[in-house]
């Protein structure tokens, strides 16, 4: 065989060669690779990491778009308000500090609102601005706490025991969270005494401090532009220093300005706050003799007074109501099926869930002359309606229900309940109203509407539904069925 030929031959067989080569190596790789990925695979399976636990991503997608963290944080914070109720609520360690805060301005809304105004702002002359800088920069967490639990005792700010640390955590979280301009903080210690002359203090604050906040700081009650600085509601909670650095620091844009040293209005000395501090203290140990029970007729002028300070930032100057807010308490139809004891009751007992706290510290007196003021004050063509307080029906519930969904869930909602549920009417199937009112006050409302109101005349062929007798026994059963 030729040298020539054999070459031919060695190379036929190294191509061969390397071409079984080649595809076996191709065959390895492949294997290879395609183990690694089931290995990822696996691993990633098992171990997502909570960033983008749930999140699915589509095959042959090119890219993978960043996580926006924030969005993240604003669904964690809608997630844990609709978690934390009442029943189960997410401690205030843990809580989201979003959802706590929105939390908390839902409730300064519901119980706050109606009096501080929304936004904390206040009203000069009826309300202190609680988002102040200075006061916020004063005023402890317990502080806060303190006066809403306790209420302001002689103000209109009733006591709110109702409402759970949780709840109150919120909407101190709320007010923290409120933006201020320049803040500012100021140590105040609340085992400080300044010990002074009380009768030097009594002249001083007659001086400077009684245009504002009245006689013997009972503030609004007494006419006055600012909060009662002398009623116990107030010195029960402020220590002498938190009095101290208010005389100092004023309450910025607000009509309280500084009065102390050479940059204060009035150049007051330590020794000028002393004196003053010392004569509101006094005024606590006043002894306040018992009132005694009130049986006499009300006087209408001090009514108003007493009307203007516990009653009108709910139900409005001149007892005219807001729709869906507060019902018209001056109206011709309520004042006429409404008794005095009916008024009364609902003062003193307040009505348990709503915005409407009970007031046992009203006293009869006070009651008799709010009451006196309502019943002077004119309408137009004056009825006389008598209301059986001892009248029971018997309806069917079922019949009730429907009946009540098809006339009266469109203003009072679901249930009777009202402004809480975003009605225009008031809470007619709660337990406040419902206890205080009989089957015959229903019926005869039912009958004569509220003139001047949404509310109309729903009995007989002058009614808008042309309700029988029959109708409305069956609404009042169900009302009287709901859960109390």
């Amino acid at each position: 065989m030729s040298i020539e030929k054999e070459e031919q031959i060695k190379t036929g067989k190294g191509k061969v060669f390397q071409s079984f080569l080649g595809f076996y190596t191709v065959i390895f790789l492949l294997v290879f690779i395609g183990l690694i990925g089931f290995a990822a695979k696996i691993y990633l399976g098992d171990n997502k990491t909570p960033a983008i636990e749930g999140t699915e991503i589509a095959e042959n997608s090119p890219s993978i778009a960043p996580v926006d963290q924030s969005q993240i944080f604003e669904r964690e914070a809608v997630t844990t308000i609709v978690e934390a109720t009442e029943s189960s609520p997410v401690s205030s360690a843990i809580e989201n500090p979003v959802a706590r805060i929105a939390r908390g301005e839902s409730l300064f809304n519901a119980n706050c609102a109606a009096c501080h105004q929304l936004g904390a702002e206040g009203k000069v002359g009826f309300a202190p601005s609680i988002r102040n800088r200075d006061f916020l920069a004063l005023a402890s967490d317990d502080f806060i706490k303190k006066t809403i639990k306790g209420g302001r005792p002689g103000t209109a700010m009733p006591p709110r025991p109702d409402l759970s640390d949780y709840q109150i955590d919120g909407i101190v979280a709320y007010l923290r969270s409120l933006p201020v301009s320049n803040p500012v903080v100021i140590e105040v210690d609340p085992h400080k005494s300044y010990i002074g002359n009380a009768e030097a203090g009594e002249a001083s604050f007659n001086i400077y401090c009684a245009s504002c906040h009245g006689e013997e700081g009972r503030g609004y009650s007494d006419g006055g532009s600012g909060p009662g600085i002398g009623l116990p509601g107030f010195l029960g909670v402020a220590s002498d220093d938190f009095i101290f650095q208010t005389l100092k620091h004023g309450r910025m844009g607000t009509p309280m300005k500084s009065f102390l040293g050479a940059r204060g209005v009035a150049n007051l000395s330590v020794e000028d706050a002393s004196d003053i501090i010392t004569y509101l203290r006094s005024l606590q140990t006043v002894e306040k003799g018992a009132v005694a029970t009130f049986r006499g007729a009300g006087d209408p002028i001090k009514g108003e007074e007493h009307f203007n300070i516990n009653c009108a930032a709910c139900h409005q100057i001149g007892g005219v109501g807001k729709v869906g807010f507060a019902p018209s308490i001056r109206n011709r139809d309520f004042l006429a099926i409404a008794s005095d004891d009916f008024i009364k009751q609902t003062v003193s007992s307040g009505r348990p869930g709503t915005a409407m706290v009970g007031r046992p510290d009203l006293s009869e007196k006070v009651l008799a002359d709010i009451i006196a003021y309502l019943r002077a004050l004119p309408v137009e063509n004056e009825v006389h309606i008598s209301v059986d307080a001892y009248t029971v029906f018997n309806g069917d519930k079922e019949a009730g229900k429907g009946k009540f969904e098809v006339f009266c869930v469109a203003c009072h909602g679901p249930e009777g309940q009202g402004y809480a549920t975003g009605g225009s009417g008031p809470g007619i199937g709660l337990p406040g109203f419902l206890k205080a009112a009989s089957d015959d006050y229903i019926y005869q409302t039912l009958k004569q509407g509220r003139v001047g109101t949404p509310m109309k005349p729903f009995i007989g062929p002058e009614g808008i539904a042309n309700l029988s007798d029959e109708d409305v026994y069956d609404i009042t059963t169900y009302l009287r069925s709901l859960p109390n």
